[in-house]
């Protein structure tokens, strides 16, 4: 596969703006972001809330996902399941491919649900010279189309980007079965939305702005300048804002002990959580959930 790093950014960009929502007959997906990287080196331990699939194209390095470890080789096919923590380990860099997407249960059918909820509960989760595969067939002739759409583009690029996720199913399954658009760079809005998503997923874990803006593979100072022109905020205060948020979601729905619940959010102590708590919610975290009890009593 003949791309330069800069079309692989162009094809994705087209993805990422048009691609996203996929509407079929049984199946609906969201599609969080298409990306692909020349030389993908060693990136931090982290865990998504939704499938990640990723095809290696060139280069050599390791999946750890739990306690396996997996050669990754060129052709190998590996899917990266909810709510585990994997990492991707490459001194010398992969040339890679990835999607990153999950299922809009309200939009598909029961059979469908079902099939693609199981998914996360695949024993099968790599694919060794997974080249002839029909998964891996379509995803490289929708990279290459993508470059070419000038017309019909609704029937061509997603309906190839909708079958691409919908194989993704029977491949890990059963693996015996073998208009001129023009995009320079990724969107920032998709950048920043990534950056978003692995906030939110990995909230327990350091979140600096190196360690986020190296998993994304941009400069902290772009990232920063990002957050500064699309959030109105700081990356700083997003994070801490979002750590803040999902404390509320526990403590109001959890019976966890407020140590507990800063452990999960990524408060080093206790009392340095309660300090930020009552920054951004005016009380501490005792203070706020009497008060809310009080004032659900009264209704």
């Amino acid at each position: 596969m003949n791309f330069t790093q800069q079309e692989l950014d162009n094809s994705n960009a087209v993805l990422n703006d048009f691609a996203v929502n996929l509407r079929g007959s049984e199946l609906s997906f969201y599609v969080h972001y298409w990306g692909g990287e020349k030389k993908l080196y060693t990136n931090h331990v982290h865990k998504h809330s939704f499938f990640e699939i990723c095809y290696v194209i060139d280069g050599e390095g390791t999946y750890e996902e739990g306690e396996d470890r997996v050669p990754l080789n060129p052709g190998t096919l590996f899917m990266s399941r909810p709510h585990l923590k994997h990492q991707i380990i490459s001194s010398e860099g992969l040339f890679i491919i990835f999607v990153a997407f999950e299922m809009i249960p309200s939009e598909s059918s029961t059979e469908g649900v079902r099939r693609f909820q199981n998914m996360e509960k695949f024993r099968t989760f790599h694919i060794q010279q997974a080249e002839q595969l029909p998964a891996v067939m379509i995803w490289l002739a929708l990279l290459k189309q993508v470059k070419h759409a000038e017309r019909f583009f609704e029937d061509s690029i997603l309906g190839l980007s909708g079958a691409l996720i919908t194989a993704f199913e029977c491949t890990f399954a059963d693996t015996r079965s073998a208009a001129k658009l023009r995009v320079s760079q990724p969107s920032s809005s998709s950048l920043v939305h990534r950056a978003k998503l692995y906030i939110r997923d990995n909230l327990a874990q350091d979140l600096n702005l190196a360690s986020v803006t190296k998993h994304l593979h941009v400069s902290p100072r772009h990232l920063s300048r990002l957050f500064s022109e699309e959030l109105g905020q700081t990356f700083t205060n997003y994070v801490r804002k979002e750590r803040i948020r999902q404390a509320v979601i526990l403590l109001t729905t959890t019976d966890w002990s407020i140590k507990r619940v800063a452990e999960e959010t990524g408060f080093d102590t206790v009392h340095y959580f309660t300090t930020v708590f009552k920054t951004e919610m005016g009380a501490p975290p005792g203070q706020f959930l009497k008060k809310l009890k009080e004032h659900t009593e009264l209704f």
